[in-house]
């Protein structure tokens, strides 16, 4: 379901939901202050979504919306495809900040959503190596890239990003406050795709 298929009254119930996992993580907000946060009786929240699991999924569905608009604004822009490239992974990057702070990308809370953040991204990242493909396509296309590129660049670009950031979320319970963790993860991904594309310029 896309924003544009929600009513009012659940896109009012996904923001204030959005807000509280953002505060206080997924595991430990409850259906409960979510409804008071807009002053709905809890029968009727139940009525537009039966579970904490189902506003937390149309929550980071509206996220990976977002993510997707950026990177398509990033595509149309007239500007060299290496700095697509390079715009794409600092999105990203931000894009995973924020579900950090919602509770989803933390080591601790996966136990509690990893059902669901498997099914959404396995979904997401095909829809996303699409868009990245597109970069690459465009760069060929222009004469930035080598014709001779393998099938497979795309994904294993994405696939270095996952990598990177599975790496880091393994280091640290808290994330989301060590800083330098953060830091350190940026520069790693800055340099990594520098690297993709020193290996794919033509």
């Amino acid at each position: 379901m896309t924003e544009n298929n929600l009513s009012e009254k659940e896109k009012t119930i996904i923001e204030a939901a959005r807000k509280r996992f953002a505060h206080y993580g997924f595991s430990k907000v409850t259906m409960d202050e979510i409804a008071a946060d807009i002053d709905m009786g809890k029968a009727s929240l139940y009525y537009y979504f039966p579970t904490k699991e189902n506003i937390f999924e149309k929550v980071i569905l509206q996220e990976q919306d977002e993510l997707a608009h950026e990177i398509e604004s990033i595509i149309q822009k007239e500007i060299p495809s290496k700095e697509k490239l390079i715009q794409y992974v600092k999105v990203r990057h931000n894009f995973f900040q924020k579900l950090v702070n919602l509770g989803t990308l933390s080591v601790h809370s996966l136990n509690d959503t990893k059902s669901i953040y498997k099914k959404l991204f396995a979904e997401f990242e095909i829809r996303e190596l699409v868009l990245v493909k597109a970069i690459i396509d465009e760069g060929i296309k222009k004469g930035e890239f080598r014709k001779d590129l393998e099938e497979e660049t795309p994904n294993v670009i994405l696939h270095i990003l996952q990598g990177l950031r599975f790496r880091v979320l393994k280091q640290s319970r808290e994330l989301e406050r060590d800083e330098r963790l953060i830091k350190d993860l940026q520069k790693e991904l800055d340099l990594s795709i520098k690297l993709v594309i020193n290996g794919i310029l033509k």
